[in-house]
């Protein structure tokens, strides 16, 4: 008796979610499909493996005892899946990049820089706050402030991104306490949201606020940016956006403490697949390209 892998990704959505439904919405197929193949499935091994009750499926003996095994299948056709691009030669197809704002502003500055020198590959950016799973290759390469979890990724340290505290002109022309400690209590002040203050330079903001929210809180970092750069208030941006902003006046030399080591992650499966492994070294050679703009070095404080 041969087991089929696509039966046993219905079986394991089913475990997982308890419903056909969920198990459909999570494998992109219809609900009577994903009956239907379970139902196969049960017969072919002559067992039961859910208990269909009010709160949804729940595993039989039979079903416990499939799901390692299913698990092991699984973790097996991720490798493949993975292992299958390595042995491609060829510099070419596609790369994606899971990041969050701060990383993906900085690249897309270097688009062109990107193409110029990778003219084959097409390159997916993603910005996300949650790291992608690289294990079931939802991105080839994450970009992070912070090292991986698991032990079996691979982390390449890049740089330091260095933050400080900037204005639009327009803003600080009409405020002129923002040049000077007063900026603290006198100015108004753009943050991330309570969900995001584990974010570079908010803890450091809260503490010079003395208590003081933030007038105008957001959940991106790129809103925020724009947020300071229309005169909505002052903010703490990194050095490497601000400093290139015509729009913007940098208050402060950058803020100590409040620096970010970035780091490039990838799946060891991954990283000798050429074409991952070009983004991978592009990547690592503009961050030392730029890296004294990233510290917040090309220009003095105001």
């Amino acid at each position: 008796m041969a087991l089929n892998w696509d039966d046993m990704r219905i079986f394991l959505a089913v475990a997982r979610h308890r419903s056909l439904s969920a198990a459909a919405r999570h494998l992109k197929v219809t609900q009577p499909t994903v009956g239907r193949r379970l139902s196969q499935l049960e017969e072919t091994l002559s067992a039961r493996l859910f208990d269909r009750l009010p709160d949804g499926f729940v595993q039989t003996v039979a079903g416990a005892e499939l799901l390692p095994i299913a698990e092991t299948m699984e973790h097996a056709a991720e490798t493949l899946e993975r292992r299958q691009a390595t042995l491609a030669d060829q510099v070419s197809g596609t790369v994606r990049l899971s990041v969050f704002e701060t990383p993906a502003q900085f690249l897309t500055d270097h688009l062109s820089e990107l193409r110029q020198s990778l003219p084959e590959i097409e390159i997916e950016i993603s910005m996300a706050h949650v790291n992608a799973n690289l294990s079931k290759r939802e991105a080839d390469l994450v970009v992070r402030a912070c090292l991986p979890e698991s032990p079996e990724l691979v982390a390449r340290k890049l740089g330091k991104l260095s933050y400080a505290v900037y204005g639009a002109h327009e803003y600080v022309e009409a405020n002129p306490s923002a040049r000077g400690p007063q900026r603290y209590s006198d100015c108004t002040w753009v943050s991330f949201d309570d969900d995001h203050t584990y974010f570079a330079g908010q803890g450091w903001m809260r503490e010079h606020l003395d208590g003081r929210k933030a007038a105008f809180r957001v959940n991106n970092g790129l809103i925020l940016h724009e947020a300071v750069r229309k005169g909505a208030g002052l903010g703490v941006l990194p050095c490497f956006a601000g400093d290139t902003d015509p729009a913007l006046v940098r208050l402060t030399p950058p803020l100590e403490g409040v620096e970010s080591d970035m780091h490039i992650i990838v799946h060891p499966d991954l990283r000798q697949l050429p074409n991952v492994r070009a983004v991978m070294d592009e990547v690592i050679r503009l961050f030392k390209q730029e890296a004294p703009r990233l510290a917040g070095r090309p220009r003095l404080a105001a």
